[in-house]
């Protein structure tokens, strides 16, 4: 089958979505479909083609990026010189699945869309365009798609641009033969000044949804003997790491802004528990979340739709309530001062992973969403 993936954001670019469509396109390929990702040639320099892991990576001219959102207006035309049985689109930013679908409309393959999360651009001219475009692009958009694809039931039911729509349910990928429990590299604990210490991890862009401010807040409610390793970059390195200062946590929290994809399981390996306190409906999943699970770690999590779905409260980890630093800091104590219980919810979590997460089992529903668009057409 001829599979062409199309992302706004691709490798080099990093984020959960960019993820999910890089382990898909090379389960696909491994598998012996023909596959191309168009993304957008976000950055100067990019190749404008290149084979990257057995696939086709296929860069769109573009005018720049705006609120985090390429200007693709080449995604057209790259589609149009690309052979396809069925184009996958992934939203968002917005634009990309917008042009994409205009080009195709009339004579298309079967298309379908994966809707990450709802569209949230910050400030006042971010929520005037966020507006705008869900009132005027968005529609359009997916009017012209034949499916749409949402992680969880309880974010797609609770989304107000697809509210009434036919949906179908397919959870984020995890590689478990990367992130599995024991993944922790020799040495890295020491060099890290984590020895001794109880330690609880994040990963994640560092951007102002993911709560990373609510952490450290937390952090300051729990004994001097835990950690907090943030494993991540983004706009609020910054801010965090003064503000981790001014309340007094700067000597027990450790930024990790240098870790590559292959060694990400290994910094994951040093964590007794993997919090993730993201506040707003950027996230529509967590990704993160997963892979922590397919570590076997306990989770502690904010109770959103979308994200409360990849567990059961109590089973393999816990919910909290978003932005509560209190309510942070107690659910984290209870796992961390009760190894055993600890343990017990991240085997389930490693269970559950294994069970619905995994790349393979993900690729496979997927391919037979394809199957049934081509069957239908």
């Amino acid at each position: 089958m001829r599979i062409v993936q199309v992302a706004p954001f691709f490798y080099p670019h990093a984020g959960g979505v960019e993820s999910h469509v890089r382990s898909l396109a090379g389960e696909f390929a491994r598998s012996g479909h023909d596959v191309t990702v168009v993304t957008s040639r976000f950055r100067r320099g990019l190749p404008r083609a290149e084979r990257y892991r057995g696939y086709t990576v296929v860069r769109a001219d573009s005018l720049g990026v705006l609120f985090n959102t390429p200007l693709d207006y080449g995604v057209g035309h790259a589609l149009r010189g690309v052979d396809a049985d069925v184009v996958h689109l992934h939203y968002p930013p917005p634009l990309t699945s917008f042009f994409a679908t205009r080009a195709l409309d009339g004579g298309r393959p079967p298309t379908c869309l994966t809707y990450h999360c709802d569209l949230y651009l910050a400030g006042r001219a971010g929520r005037l365009l966020s507006s705008l475009y869900e009132r005027t692009f968005l529609p359009p958009t997916l009017a012209r798609v034949d499916r749409i694809v949402v992680h969880t039931q309880s974010y797609g039911t609770t989304s107000a641009s697809l509210r009434g729509r036919e949906l179908d349910i397919v959870p984020s990928v995890v590689d478990l033969e990367r992130f599995r429990p024991g993944a922790e590299a020799p040495g890295l604990r020491t060099r890290l000044g984590l020895d001794g210490k109880r330690v609880v991890a994040f990963t994640g862009r560092l951007v102002p949804h993911k709560g990373v401010d609510v952490l450290l807040q937390a952090l300051r409610l729990l004994p001097t003997d835990v950690d907090l390793l943030v494993v991540g970059r983004g706009p609020r390195l910054v801010d965090l790491a003064l503000l981790a200062r001014r309340i007094g946590v700067a000597e027990r929290v450790h930024f990790c802004r240098r870790v590559s994809d292959d060694d990400l399981p290994s910094y994951l390996g040093l964590a007794d528990v993997f919090a993730f306190p993201s506040h707003n409906r950027l996230e529509g999943f967590g990704l993160a979340v997963a892979e922590a699970m397919a570590c076997g770690l306990p989770v502690v999590i904010s109770d959103m739709p979308g994200v409360r779905e990849v567990i059961d409260d109590g089973v393999q980890g816990l919910l909290v309530e978003p932005l509560i630093a209190e309510d942070l800091a107690a659910k984290l104590r209870t796992l961390l001062d009760d190894p055993a219980r600890a343990r017990a919810l991240g085997a389930a979590g490693r269970r559950r992973a294994e069970e619905r997460y995994g790349l393979r089992r993900v690729a496979a529903e997927l391919i037979r969403l394809y199957e049934g668009l081509l069957a239908a057409g």
